[in-house]
């Protein structure tokens, strides 16, 4: 009995010294079993710094100067925060993009939105490393794009070598756990951002969303922010480039709702980058033919033909015709407008109005192609059996329509009265005056006139500055004798300003202006010896434009003046005959 006691004891005695030991065990089991996970995360996380990158588009000087000068048709078209827009677009536009590695090829690529490489060529490629160690790639050609999914392929230096992440094959469900990892805007940089979230819904669907009306988007709740649009939508799969796979790129954030974030899933992605490999491992004997005759093909829906359009090709219509154009469109296109206008990408309504005009262009016309290419960027074409043009570049990895020699975009050919015609120049003429009355004409009859010119519908505005000498005639009073003189008194080396406010009437015919105008005018001419001589009178004339560039027109002018005269000096009553003159002058508007 008492040996059973004392077995008892050393076993309660025992117990109080193991119990600890395996709270003191467990304790640091649970500490580096946190810690080994936390570094793994970290490491995982600092791995993907590698694989995701900042995209800045790298805005070309022509379509700046085409979207300033856009502005005000935006404006007019409810697009209030346009200037906005154009601001973030061409100073701080920045967003996310990931590199994937093709496995047949092994050419690296980035893959981000379509929208942060709109009008744009190429791209400059960041990779930002915690120690703020910053990796470079310049003028990044962007090789391939789809407008309808919003996704860009951005082609990155042959002689780059990082690690690529991958697609998963995984069937993603609601309730998955997912990760974003992205650059979103802290003020106006880049600032890094790894969040966790949920699959909330596998199966989005939204008829706002007309793009991907009939495509399964993923919600989630992952933070994105500004600047975090086309980056990876990540799962944790082992065995994968940083234990992460990509199951959607992330397009759209729902700013009305908490925690609503959407993504294009995997499998888009993939078929977008496969199609453009096989485009370019695709054999053909001539590129620019197939790709003509795919033209021709797509003139039945203007919807077609926009991808067909190239940005050089856009940028020859003149914004403050835009109006013209979009009276062309029936109302589905023009509500099609509108979206685009109200939306993150104004221009592509200009890109829609310009297909629609080319399809109206060639409704129920014969367009083909001559089976053969003048050289490497020119197509015969027959239009309505009549020779043709089609001239080609190379944009976002596809052969786009620079020009065709029938359709010209700065040319919408109304005709009639445009009370919209508006414009500012300048003019260089000559005035050669005669008197018919006394029918003296002289060699000093010749005023030369340098001009500033506005006008704004019916209404004209002229300021003048002239040169030269007038055939001046005056009656000679003699008050003792009662007797009077008419003397040729030409005024030599005098100059003059004349302001002018007027009317016109500007007639378009195509793409020429033809305007009848009638400006009265009032001014003085200087002479030394203390000669001041107020002129006025009418000038009625016609003058007929050119295009030559986008906005700018050259006139050349033809008009009659009638003018009146009378001496400033107090002790000087000589009365002035009036002259009439003929004048001809060039104008160029700006």
């Amino acid at each position: 009995m008492t040996r059973i006691a004392s077995l008892n004891s050393i076993s309660k005695n025992v117990n109080f010294i193991i119990n600890p030991m395996k709270k003191v065990l467990l304790f640091i089991f649970i500490s580096l079993f946190f810690s080994l996970t936390v570094g793994q995360v970290r490491a995982q996380e600092e791995d993907l710094r590698d694989l995701v990158a900042v995209v800045y588009p790298m805005n070309d000087a022509n379509s700046i100067v085409f979207l300033k000068e856009f502005g005000p048709q935006a404006i007019k078209y409810h697009n209030d925060n346009y200037y906005n827009w154009l601001e973030r677009y061409t100073k701080s536009r920045f967003s996310t993009g990931f590199v994937y590695q093709d496995s047949l090829t092994k050419q690296m690529f980035l893959i981000t939105n379509k929208w942060v490489v709109s009008l744009v060529k190429s791209v400059r490629v960041e990779f930002l490393g915690s120690n703020q160690s910053v990796v470079k790639y310049e003028s990044c050609p962007v090789v391939a794009i789809n407008d309808k999914l919003d996704l860009a392929l951005i082609a990155l230096p042959d002689s780059v070598q990082r690690p690529s992440l991958s697609f998963s094959q995984q069937e993603v469900k609601d309730g998955d756990i997912v990760f974003s990892a992205s650059y979103p805007a802290f003020g106006k940089t880049p600032s890094w951002q790894f969040a966790k979230g949920i699959i909330s819904n596998a199966q989005f669907y939204s008829p706002l969303l007309t793009d991907y009306e009939d495509i399964p988007l993923l919600q989630h709740t992952a933070q994105l922010d500004a600047g975090s649009f086309g980056s990876p939508l990540l799962i944790q799969e082992r065995g994968t480039e940083g234990n992460f796979a990509v199951v959607g790129i992330n397009i759209l954030k729902a700013y009305n709702r908490e925690n609503v974030n959407l993504a294009l899933p995997a499998q888009h992605i993939i078929d977008f980058v496969n199609e453009y490999i096989h485009s370019k491992t695709e054999l053909s004997n001539d590129p620019l033919l197939v790709r003509a005759n795919q033209f021709v093909k797509a003139l039945d829906d203007y919807k077609k033909i926009i991808p067909f359009i190239s940005d050089e090709y856009m940028f020859e219509m003149a914004p403050t015709e835009f109006q013209k154009w979009y009276k062309l469109c029936s109302k589905e296109v023009q509500d099609e407008i509108i979206k685009k206008f109200n939306g993150s990408d104004p221009i592509e309504g200009v890109r829609i109005a310009m297909a629609y005009a080319l399809y109206k262009k060639v409704a129920k016309k014969t367009l083909k192609v001559v089976n053969e290419a003048m050289d490497e960027v020119t197509v015969n074409m027959l239009y309505e059996n009549q020779r043709v043009t089609s001239e080609w570049v190379e944009e976002k990895g596809e052969l786009r329509l620079k020009t065709l020699s029938f359709f010209k975009p700065h040319k919408v050919l109304d005709c009639g009265i445009d009370w919209r015609f508006a414009y500012g120049g300048f003019a260089l003429g000559a005035s050669g005056a005669f008197n018919p009355v006394f029918n003296l004409t002289s060699k000093y009859s010749l005023m030369y006139n340098l001009s500033f010119s506005a006008a704004s519908g019916p209404l004209t505005f002229d300021f003048i500055f002239k040169y030269g000498s007038l055939p001046h005639t005056r009656i000679k009073q003699h008050p003792i004798i009662f007797y009077n003189d008419t003397v040729f008194a030409p005024l030599r080396n005098a100059y003059g300003i004349d302001m002018s406010f007027g009317f016109q009437l500007p007639i378009q015919l195509g793409s020429i202006y033809i305007i009848p105008n009638v400006k009265p005018f009032a001014g003085v001419i200087f002479k030394k010896e203390n000669c001041l001589i107020l002129n006025y009178g009418l000038r009625s004339g016609i003058e007929t434009g050119f295009r030559v560039k986008k906005e700018n027109y050259l006139f050349l002018g033809i008009a009659h003046k009638l003018t009146g005269f009378k001496n400033m000096r107090i002790e000087d009553d000589d009365e002035i005959f009036g002259l009439h003159s003929l004048d001809i002058y060039i104008k160029y508007t700006l």
